[in-house]
């Protein structure tokens, strides 16, 4: 297999692609299907992006949801693109309305600075205002590619002929499971279950190498390594607090680097980089950072990260867009800024020229709008705003998502400009000396005790300890309190009590559903 793939055009039908532009219109995804094969068509006719003067330039653009990237051994850029899911309408009233399921995720590599299609017709699945997944990520042993699928993940589509999990692409385009993950993940579960468990899991990243792939599954927790015959291995259990892993890196050490998400509200300071070694070691390699989506490593051995969201609230909509950044580790848990005000970046990695690659938005929409920007660290003498740049690329100026994924989110020069606080109460009055006191135990999905007893029109303070390794809130609406607690803090909210029962609960996402709710009864 060679770097030299089909096809210089996308949109002509190519002998083992399943998805030709006719078939895109005709049943394979309808307008989403043919707004990203437009994409391609748009691009294909576009030269190559201007590589500008300064550190940061367009690698790639006209890119229809990117996320991994690498490189092959003649240099070639391969970028995994999500797609826009389809025509078929999936049931997901779960999470507040339909979703759309199709085949329109994309293997492509960049030519001129544009997508050309490499294996197409696998499988994508977009939840409106939320976000859209398929293909995750893409390696390559030698010259054979393979790809991470994760289009069913959380059951939001359907488990078909094409289940979550690694394939190689064959010669002539076609996707051949090697390693099905989903099934793998159910059959082996981790000590852990979050409150969004999903039992087939969520993989996220994949890297290679020499003899192997190394997989992150993200909704779980926990390290995969697949051999070339695809035989599953767990090299590492993180479930312990629902980090949500992310996407990885190979250390000097024969394992890997792994960044942590961390689940909502995305506390500041409170994400990290950990190593991973082959005998399923875990040591804390980088801490102090804020939502960990990707991680690089140089070839002096210096860490990179990017974090996705910064400044981020303990309300929703949580996170900002154009508030992601790069940063470079200078201690074990300190950093200096490489790039700033990024849009949801998703990807990153050094590439054989030594410039370091970013891809993005995390959130995109059916439109051809992310893109992969180069930074050459060598120019930067500080770090570098890359919106001049990145607001030149793609169809719609990157407007994308202002008000899409996370609600009505505030857009990034109007953001706060120092960190949100860590624990944030919003009760309104100061606590009495004389204000009867509770103590509460917020664990994995509870409240201990789980009733209060209290005076109606006098107050009172309760203390909520988190003893879990999870954060936890304590949220009453009709009284407007809302407390947050990272892992082994503790938090107090004093109010007043009105006659009859009140609901308490944690209003972290699928906490409440889990079953960490009370009851405050006042008389």
């Amino acid at each position: 297999m060679s770097s030299d793939r089909p096809s210089s055009d996308p949109a002509r039908d190519m002998p083992g692609l399943r998805l030709t532009r006719r078939s895109a219109l005709l049943a394979g995804g309808g307008l989403a299907s043919a707004l990203a094969l437009a994409g391609f068509r748009a691009a294909a006719q576009e030269a190559t992006p201007a590589p500008g003067n300064g550190p940061v330039s367009v690698a790639a653009k006209y890119l229809t949801n990117p996320r991994g990237f690498t490189w092959d051994e003649q240099g070639v850029l391969y970028v995994a693109l999500a797609g826009t899911g389809g025509a078929e309408i999936v049931d997901l009233d779960n999470i507040g309305g339909p979703g759309q399921t199709g085949d329109s995720s994309v293997l492509a590599k960049i030519d001129g600075g544009v997508p050309v299609a490499v294996a197409t017709g696998m499988p994508s699945t977009q939840i409106p205002r939320q976000r859209t997944i398929g293909i995750a990520s893409v390696a390559t042993i030698g010259e054979d590619l393979y790809v991470l699928i994760d289009a069913n993940a959380m059951e939001f589509r359907p488990t078909g002929d094409q289940p979550d999990g690694v394939y190689k692409i064959s010669a002539d385009g076609t996707a051949v499971l090697l390693a099905d993950t989903a099934q793998w993940v159910q059959d082996n579960p981790t000590s852990f279950k979050p409150a969004d468990y999903n039992p087939r899991g969520e993989v996220f990243g994949m890297v290679a190498d020499k003899d192997s792939l190394w997989v992150v599954e993200s909704n779980s927790g926990q390290v995969l390594r697949i051999a070339l015959d695809g035989t599953i291995t767990r090299i590492a259990d993180l479930s312990e607090g629902h980090p949500l892993p992310t996407g990885p890196v190979l250390s000097p050490n024969g394992g890997i680097y792994v960044g942590y998400l961390t689940a909502v509200p995305y506390f500041t300071g409170a994400a990290k980089v950990v190593e991973v070694t082959p005998d399923g070691k875990v040591t804390d390699a980088w801490t102090g950072l804020t939502m960990v989506i990707a991680v690089a490593i140089d070839d002096e051995g210096t860490l990179y990260a990017a974090e996705m969201a910064t400044n981020n609230t303990t309300t929703p909509p949580y996170v900002a867009p154009e508030t992601g950044r790069i940063v470079r580790q200078t201690g074990p848990s300190t950093l200096e800024e490489v790039a700033t005000n990024l849009n949801y970046p998703v990807s990153l990695a050094f590439g054989p020229d030594k410039a370091l690659y970013v891809g993005a938005p995390a959130m995109g929409s059916s439109d051809a709008d992310g893109y992969i920007l180069r930074i050459d660290t060598a120019k930067a003498t500080g770090p570098v705003d890359v919106r001049s740049v990145a607001d030149t690329v793609g169809g719609q100026g990157l407007g994308i998502p202002k008000n899409g994924d996370f609600g009505n989110a505030t857009p990034a020069d109007n953001a706060a400009e120092t960190p949100a606080p860590l624990a944030t109460p919003s009760a309104t009055e100061e606590a009495p000396a004389s204000a009867k006191t509770i103590d509460l135990e917020a664990g994995d999905f509870y409240f201990k005790p789980n009733t209060i007893e209290a005076k109606a029109g006098e107050p009172i303070t309760v203390t909520v300890k988190n003893v879990s390794p999870l954060p936890h809130n304590f949220s009453i609406d009709s009284l407007k309190v809302s407390i947050y607690m990272q892992p082994g803090e503790s938090n107090s909210v004093t109010f007043t009590p009105q006659s009859g029962s009140e609901e308490f609960y944690c209003d972290l996402p699928g906490h409440r559903e889990a079953g960490m709710v009370g009851t405050l009864t006042a008389s």
